[in-house]
């Protein structure tokens, strides 16, 4: 008999077989979350990169064929202006970077002034002309073709050959990021062959006793 204030024996203990809290899972979920939230943050960021790239590409590509198909159809069909060049502006130096200057022309009472390229993507290797031809669109007099192959919206960020190059840059760069986030690791990984043992201490299959019985009958 205990005294009535005691504990039964082992009443404060808890069972040997009681579940503990194992800190081990709950870690290994938490880092699995991260990771996952990591690699959508990856994906998400790969993908905007591969279709900035692309666009960014394709655009330039698309804005060099229009001007080029413009100042075609308007050596054809447009009317010859004499324009005065004024205002030269060096964006990056004389004789390299996008120098520009503007043009002052009327056609038909009407006075027009556009700022164009002074020479190709690489700037003016020559002081221009203080008066040059074009040939302005007679339906739409703004546009025209300015004799050294500028049209009236030459000076845009994607009259540049180097945009194609950079855009498929940024486009690849993208598409890593998506393919470093979706495909596991390991995917490609060969596996390993498994290797027989030979000799004593080879795996041989176990037969029972009616087995073995029975082996010995026949012989």
């Amino acid at each position: 008999m205990l005294p009535p204030g005691d504990p039964e024996p082992g009443a404060g203990e808890a069972p040997p077989d009681a579940a503990r809290p194992e800190r081990g899972p709950g870690r290994w979920r938490n880092l699995r979350s991260r990771l996952r939230g990591l690699h959508r943050r990856t994906a998400v960021i790969g993908l905007v990169l591969l279709v900035a790239g692309l666009t960014n590409a394709v655009a330039t590509g698309a804005y060099k064929w229009h001007l080029h198909a413009k100042a075609e159809r308007l050596r054809a069909d447009g009317v010859p202006v004499r324009a005065t060049v004024t205002d030269r502006r060096d964006n990056v130096g004389r004789g390299g970077g996008t120098d520009t200057v503007r043009v002052w022309y009327v056609y038909e009472g009407v006075q027009h002034n556009r700022r164009i390229r002074c020479g190709s993507a690489g700037g003016c290797l020559h002081e221009p002309p203080e008066v040059m031809t074009l040939w302005v669109d007679p339906e739409r007099p703004a546009e025209f073709v300015a004799a050294n192959g500028n049209t009236d919206d030459s000076v845009f960020f994607l009259n540049s050959w180097g945009g194609i190059p950079f855009g498929l840059l940024v486009a690849a760069l993208g598409g890593a990021f998506v393919f470093t986030a979706l495909v596991p690791t390991g995917m490609f990984d060969r596996p390993t062959p498994v290797r027989l043992r030979r000799g004593p201490g080879r795996d041989r299959v176990r037969r029972t006793r009616a087995a073995r019985r029975r082996g010995k009958t026949r012989r």
